[in-house]
């Protein structure tokens, strides 16, 4: 593995988007979508890293790009140069997003045309409402890890969740029989860990 893969928490933190067009809009766009303070400008002067938790150069000059990342670098601030692998700390995966649920494709800057065919064909494979399934396991979480404070009990539970018909309904767009189903589930595993712990 020659990239560390990592989802980072930017919500509130400063991020620099330097250069013009579509490619920097998308990255500006992406970043605030993360939750991320963002700075868009199309020059650049080194006191823009001020606070800044990482920085994104697209559409921008090569002369300017080399500039970025070099007082980045000399920072210790985390950059992305679009297309010039040689000049970033870290590299932007391509992306298969369903809600809470983010897919990322790596190729440690080989072959970016295969991620983006990972992608597209990923996008097609999983399901359109998986992050409507993410969320209401989201929302269970707690009341679940309350119910169940056995982790072995607790997976089983998250793996019949996932995989039986609690899922499906999410899946189908029926949310209310989806949480109906997932609490009589929990129920049900309630009570046979009681049950359980009884006649031990």
């Amino acid at each position: 593995m020659d990239y560390f893969p990592v989802f980072l928490d930017l919500r509130g933190r400063r991020a620099l988007v330097v250069g013009a067009g579509a490619a920097a809009d998308a990255k500006a766009a992406a970043l605030a979508r993360a939750g991320a303070d963002v700075h868009l400008t199309q020059s650049f002067a080194p006191t823009m890293l001020d606070d800044a938790a990482l920085v994104f150069v697209a559409g921008a000059r090569l002369a300017l790009a080399e500039q970025v990342a070099r007082a980045a670098e000399a920072r210790g601030i985390w950059v992305n140069v679009m297309d010039e692998p040689r000049l970033c700390s870290f590299l932007m995966p391509a992306l298969v997003e369903r809600g809470p649920v983010t897919v990322a494709i790596g190729t440690s800057g080989t072959a970016p045309m295969l991620a983006r065919l990972l992608r597209e064909w990923l996008d097609l494979a999983l399901p359109l409402r998986l992050g409507a399934l993410a969320s209401l396991a989201g929302r269970f979480r707690p009341l679940v890890r309350r119910r169940l404070p056995d982790l072995p009990t607790r997976r089983r539970f998250w793996h019949r969740i996932f995989t039986g018909k609690v899922a499906q309904r999410a899946l189908d767009g029926d949310e209310a029989a989806a949480r109906a189903a997932l609490l009589a589930a929990l129920d049900e595993t309630q009570a046979a860990a009681t049950d359980h712990d009884k006649a031990a």
